[in-house]
């Protein structure tokens, strides 16, 4: 429960069907390739999306964020969470 007591911005539940799409950047923040997930909340610094399959994610990496119709911005990995084999929930970070 602390986890919840601990959050600075109160968490917004996407649109049904909301879809994240997450690019992946290089050394020079150029685009490689993206990834698909479904958006679970939202929140003022971010938000937080499943993503089924094999994912390379770590944590504190920088990636280009598209979230439902917000415009693309800059984040990073917060945390990652495996739920089962091939399903894993990912946690986004605005980077102002």
């Amino acid at each position: 429960m602390s986890e919840y007591k601990d959050r600075k911005h109160i968490r917004y539940s996407a649109e049904p069907n909301e879809l994240v799409t997450i690019y992946y950047l290089d050394e020079s923040a150029e685009k490689t390739e993206q990834l698909v997930g479904l958006c679970l909340d939202e929140s003022f610094n971010g938000c937080c999306a499943v993503f089924v399959g094999e994912i390379s994610f770590k944590q504190g990496q920088k990636v280009l964020c598209e979230c439902g119709k917000l415009p693309k911005v800059t984040a990073k990995v917060s945390w990652i969470k495996k739920l089962e084999d091939q399903i894993t929930n990912v946690g986004f970070s605005w980077i102002t």
